[in-house]
């Protein structure tokens, strides 16, 4: 099960045997999800890698000591997202100041290739998102989640995530120069 995505249910089975004490159901997760949720909390967190990997395991130490309160419903993979995205928005709430120290830290340097440009580019504009835009955005973009298991995962309608993803691609493309 290491890397493949799985889907709600599968998680829910893991959750209900993690919940029972079976440390090799939390291992399944942790190796189907964490890769994902990493990523996701990368998105949140910016060049912050050392705190993405912290919440990410945060992340599976909090499944396992919540398991017994999950009720399945096919909403496991939401559920673990849903601790992540908490644990990134405590994060960043006490942390605000973060991405404008490391900026600061970032040395010029006229030899930094088109892509890393570009890279540092999309993440200025990621950080001017407001912590739902960019939780939205990263979600599909980085997680490849569909909009629907973004409102799942959020627990808000579609209505209003779709019209946060679209706020997010209009502020990204102002502030990236794109006039499509």
């Amino acid at each position: 099960m290491s890397g493949a995505r799985i889907d709600g249910r599968t998680a829910d089975a893991l959750i209900l045997k993690i919940a029972e004490g079976d440390m090799s159901a939390l291992e399944s997760l942790y190796n189907a999800m964490y890769g994902e949720i990493f990523a996701y909390l990368r998105s949140m967190l910016g060049s912050d890698i050392q705190s993405a990997e912290d919440l990410a395991q945060d992340t599976f130490i909090r499944v396992y000591r919540y398991a017994p309160k999950f009720a399945a419903m096919g909403q496991g993979r939401a559920w673990v997202y849903r601790i992540a995205g908490r644990l990134a928005f405590t994060h960043l709430s006490r942390n605000s100041s973060v991405s404008g120290e490391l900026d600061a830290k970032m040395p010029a340097n006229d030899d930094v290739e088109e892509s890393a440009v570009n890279s540092r580019a999309i993440a200025e504009a990621m950080a001017a998102l407001s912590p739902e835009e960019k939780q939205v955005v990263s979600l599909h973009a980085v997680s490849g989640l569909t909009l629907r298991e973004i409102a799942e995962i959020l627990g808000q309608p579609i209505g209003t995530v779709k019209w946060r993803h679209a706020e997010a691609v209009k502020k990204l493309r102002a502030l990236l120069g794109d006039n499509n």
